[in-house]
């Protein structure tokens, strides 16, 4: 399914499905070593997903900052299907998106999620580009334009600058 977002167009599937996700690589041409992002709808998900250990005060101070919004936040996981992420990790992110967060609440609370676009590609645009993946549902709308930042916490490194300035991020790592 592909749905706009607050940060870019995305495609998600049930986290739990492994033939929907390895379809998300499929319609991507993303090579399955490539991890997908889980989104959630609330905080409590994330922490059902997630394992961060003496990194949590971290986890709870940047969700605190930046959730729901443009952030993705890697940390150890917790019982990760090896088709999301090989190592065990998981890149979580909770939209600022009250519709998707309501549909993730209606499916267990999560979704695995990555950017609509050929892998390699920037993401699609606009509901008409979305339109041209071969998708089973394409929720109407726009999204809102840049891509989430992603900082990964087992490293404390800024992996990708995006919605929210690095320098943020760092405020929040220290």
């Amino acid at each position: 399914m592909a749905f706009p977002t607050d940060t870019v167009w995305g495609v998600l599937a049930l986290m739990e499905d492994e033939a929907a996700c390895k379809r998300i690589y499929e319609v991507k041409g993303r090579p399955e070593d490539k991890p997908l992002q889980v989104l959630v709808a609330d905080l409590e998900s994330a922490l059902k997903l997630s394992d961060p250990g003496p990194l949590e005060g971290k986890f709870l101070r940047l969700a605190e900052a930046f959730w729901p919004g443009g952030l993705t936040v890697v940390v150890p996981g917790k019982a990760i299907p090896p088709w999301i992420s090989k190592d065990g990790s998981v890149g979580l992110r909770m939209p600022d998106h009250a519709l998707l967060r309501e549909l993730l609440r209606r499916v267990g609370g999560h979704a695995a999620a990555t950017s609509l676009n050929k892998s390699g590609e920037p993401p699609v645009r606009t509901e008409a580009e979305a339109r041209t993946f071969a998708v089973d549902f394409v929720f109407p709308g726009e999204a809102g334009g840049l891509a989430s930042s992603v900082v990964d916490l087992r490293t404390g490194e800024v992996l990708r600058e995006g919605a929210i300035p690095k320098e943020a991020l760092l405020a929040h790592l220290r």
